[in-house]
């Protein structure tokens, strides 16, 4: 799995990935998310997580999802997840994120 983290103006994150987002590659994102987020001058109110080239999604990689949706809550910020292919929504869906998140 590859993927890119910007930031965008003061408040905001927009993470890009392809792939594969198996155990290997889940905790490798989800890390390098949070210490993009502690790493900010400013702090972080909105996380965009573009899952547009995203092929796979482990149930490892929807705990990752929860984790950075979680703490984005605590941070009082939002998390949305852009371009999601049909197939990784359905993951998102049969787990109920679909009642929380924002696609």
């Amino acid at each position: 799995m590859d993927f890119s983290i910007k930031q965008r103006g003061e408040f905001t994150l927009y993470v890009t990935a392809s792939g594969r987002m198996d155990l290997d590659s889940a905790v490798k994102y989800g890390t390098s998310v949070k210490d993009a987020i502690y790493d900010a001058d400013e702090t972080i109110t909105e996380l965009i997580l573009d899952f547009s080239g995203v092929t796979f999604i482990s149930s490892l990689g929807l705990k990752v999802v929860l984790e950075l949706y979680k703490h984005m809550k605590e941070q009082n910020g939002t998390l949305t997840i852009e371009n999601v292919p049909e197939q990784i929504k359905t993951s998102f869906k049969m787990v109920g994120f679909d009642k929380f998140l924002t696609f």
